[in-house]
């Protein structure tokens, strides 16, 4: 069997017996001769130059249909009028389903969890998931590069992060303004100043819920709360930023089911997952949207909370542990040992070590903010007893 890392399977064990390590280690990183008979005979490179070129058509093609909508318009800071939002979200959804199929996805599942409500909760006051209406922050899990896109296929066009890189496309920079995407600047000398994404975000969620933009709904903003992809066994830990405005959210679980390759992306290189999937017989994918997430009064006033909550939600449903050690920091160690070789083996216990006290540190503080959280909640009430 051929691997996809180098390193002795010794260091590869290290990684896998760590309990937050192993979810980045990508789950098929040994090659068998099945899915080696795909890379390289059948579909191989002729299938592989097909399909892409398939889907870079049908993206330019969505582009011109995404500036007839727009033509015209210029007030791109503020939600644009319903009857565009409409077109383009049509424009987007069957678009995406096109470049999903001409890339080989030709097995999906979507299921609306809202329209079909247990008769013994009384939930008929929340409004049930409208993918041309809904304003509501979508959050769910984070599997690979090809995330926003499925959401996209099956929701529409919602309001996402992404690197400012993008910009540097003509499409993307004219679609990051018609969809207002949240940029991320990964280098602070080309960052605005006083701009924060987290800070971005927190506005969008409350523009969400403002009444003077009832007329004209807002993209969803769409926030994967790991802020990483991992390798599709665990769900990783929920980072806050979302969760600050202590609003409701529209949960979903996404997942892309094989039985011989991961279509997640974590300890593997771009290229090498992107060429795997478009060589695959065909890919499977699914997706699953929930009823409205209301956060009780605890989890209003600790984001932290909040965000550990919805991440237990969603690894629940999704019947996956919630692993709450794992995060950004943690995908890069094992990125750094197994595809950049950055360490020998015999530093790489100490690397872990290190790592390990400064999450254990973090984790002190967490549970302190929420035995606070639960004693200030608490007091009201004994002073109403005393």
């Amino acid at each position: 069997m051929l691997s996809l890392y180098s390193q002795p399977p010794e260091v590869i064990k290290k990684c896998l017996d760590h309990p937050a390590l192993r979810c980045y280690v990508h789950d098929q990183y040994k090659l068998p001769l099945y899915e080696a008979f795909k890379l390289f005979i059948f579909p191989g490179p002729i299938i592989f130059f097909i399909r892409i070129l398939s889907m870079y058509l049908l993206y330019s093609l969505q582009f011109v249909f995404q500036t007839l909508v727009f033509l015209g318009y210029k007030d791109w800071d503020k939600p644009a009028p319903r009857w565009r939002r409409n077109a383009s979200q049509i424009v987007m959804k069957h678009f995406c389903r096109a470049c999903f199929f001409a890339g080989g996805f030709y097995w999906i599942k979507y299921v609306d969890h809202s329209k079909d409500r247990p008769k013994s909760k009384n939930w008929e006051d929340q409004p049930r998931f409208n993918w041309l209406e809904d304003k509501y922050p979508l959050v769910g899990n984070h599997c690979t590069f090809i995330d926003v896109l499925s959401v996209c296929m099956c929701l529409g066009a919602p309001s996402f992060m992404t690197k400012n890189g993008v910009t540097k496309d003509v499409m993307a920079r004219f679609l990051s303004k018609a969809f207002r995407y949240i940029l991320v600047y990964r280098k602070t000398d080309t960052k605005p100043k006083d701009y924060s994404p987290q800070q971005e975000i927190i506005n969008r969620v409350n523009e969400a819920y403002d009444m003077k933009h009832a007329n004209d709904t807002p993209y969803a903003p769409l926030v994967f709360p790991e802020g990483t992809t991992s390798s599709g066994k665990q769900v990783t830990r929920f980072h806050r930023g979302v969760f600050v405005a202590g609003k409701p959210i529209r949960p979903f679980t996404i997942n892309y089911p094989s039985q011989h390759f991961s279509n997640n992306y974590d300890a593997v290189s771009t290229i090498r997952l992107a060429y795997g999937i478009l060589t695959q017989f065909y890919n499977k994918f699914e997706m699953h949207v929930y009823d409205l997430y209301i956060p009780n009064e605890q989890e209003r006033n600790n984001p932290d909370l909040y965000a550990e909550n919805v991440g237990k939600f969603i690894a629940g449903k999704l019947n996956k542990p919630y692993v709450d050690q794992a995060d950004l920091r943690t995908s890069d160690l094992v990125c750094h040992i197994l595809v950049d070789n950055k360490y020998r083996p015999e530093e790489i216990d100490d690397e872990i070590a290190k790592l390990d006290q400064i999450k254990s540190q973090e984790r002190q503080i967490h549970n302190d903010k929420i035995a606070q959280s639960k004693e200030n909640t608490e007091q009201p009430n004994i002073l109403l007893q005393d």
